[in-house]
């Protein structure tokens, strides 16, 4: 063990994902209760129309359209009147290939500590605009071999985003965040998306708004210290309270033959949950075992266990090979495809939905 190695800990990032985690959990009316706005509607805009949307199992779902010409504040509080999903949601303005564009650029592993500013001094280098003439964004996409960060590049014209957003300013329509159509952002796990919306254009956060934010943030904190302290307490008093029984029960052997019939029985009870529980692989170790034997071009989108049986989604370039693969290894069987595999356009892979038997015992086993 190299004890000398240092360990990065970010703490803005583990409170995002803590803060996700907790979220989960708060009911949908709560967190609309606390919350201005929630979920995402998309916005394209021309020259001719801004066109609305949102996005539905990964397909695109028109909403409406504003023809620009002639258009007010009016005209779009009444389309917010006509859809529901308009009157609380979050806009991002996403922009076509005439109005952005993103690069994949690879450079050296020091640059991560400072990467928008190594970027914004070598602009001219990595593109044909200097900083002043554009917003831009870069995100972090991981390590390469040799030393090397992958970072994303996106950009766009101050003048072509400014002019955008002051179309929509004069329709009050304020979007949170700017993305590009060909690099967006998943906004359901990414943790740090990236945005190119314009300080200037950014939209006034409501100071109420933040302080309920944060006190429902306090409550989901104090409760899920609850949680776990809640039954320490509980289970102290209840061994407590058996002591005390058992000094009573001292005093007459036939009681003592009783609560050790009881004792008896519990423990029966307890084996039988454990045994229940040994047949049952846990999540991480099916995970695992899981991840060791799907190849590094797949990966799944959704993952669903129940009652020994292990259904998969995602993306692959030859699915079919899957099939073969999870028939071979001992932790699964009877592997088979639940609907027809798609093809997606924009990555090109198949899409595909398996259900497999787990062996859990192999599975344990391997794990």
């Amino acid at each position: 063990m190299d004890l000398s190695r240092s360990i990065n800990f970010d703490i803005k990032y583990f409170f995002q994902w803590w803060g996700r985690g907790l979220a989960y959990w708060v009911p949908e009316k709560i967190k609309q209760l606390f919350s201005v706005r929630s979920g995402y509607v998309f916005l394209s805009v021309n020259d001719e129309v801004i066109q609305l949307k949102h996005i539905v199992e990964g397909q695109e779902k028109p909403i409406a359209q504003l023809v620009l010409n002639g258009a007010t504040a009016e005209d779009f509080q009444q389309l917010i009147l006509e859809h529901e999903i308009l009157q609380k949601t979050k806009y991002i303005l996403s922009l076509n290939p005439e109005q952005a564009l993103k690069k994949i650029l690879y450079l050296p592993l020091a640059a991560k500590e400072n990467l928008r500013q190594v970027i914004a001094f070598e602009m001219d280098k990595y593109t044909p605009f200097n900083t002043d003439q554009v917003y831009f964004a870069v995100k972090l996409l991981g390590k390469e071999a040799n030393g090397q960060i992958k970072v994303l590049l996106v950009l766009t014209a101050k003048q072509k985003l400014d002019s955008i957003c002051q179309q929509l300013k004069t329709l009050q329509i304020y979007p949170d965040a700017v993305e590009y159509e060909l690099a967006v952002n998943d906004y359901s796990s990414d943790l740090e998306p990236y945005n190119l919306l314009p300080e200037w254009a950014m939209p006034v956060k409501n100071k109420l708004t933040q302080l309920l934010s944060w006190g429902l943030g306090l409550v989901l904190l104090l409760l899920t210290t609850a949680v776990f302290v809640f039954p320490v307490w509980q289970a102290s008093q209840t061994v407590e309270s058996l002591r005390l029984q058992l000094k009573q029960l001292e005093k007459s052997s036939r009681l003592v033959q009783t609560q050790q019939l009881e004792i008896d029985g519990l423990i029966e009870e307890t084996d039988l949950l454990i045994k229940v529980k040994k047949s049952v692989p846990s999540i991480t170790a099916l995970t695992e075992a899981l991840s060791k034997l799907i190849p590094h071009d797949t990966w799944l989108t959704h993952l669903k266990f129940n009652d020994a049986q292990l259904q998969i989604q995602g993306q692959s370039p030859t699915a079919s090979a899957l099939i073969g693969l999870l028939e071979a290894s001992p932790l699964f069987s009877n592997a088979r495809f639940v609907s027809p595999l798609t093809q997606d356009k924009k990555t090109g892979k198949e899409r595909f939905q398996i259900s497999v038997n787990v062996n859990a015992q192999e599975v344990e086993d391997n794990g």
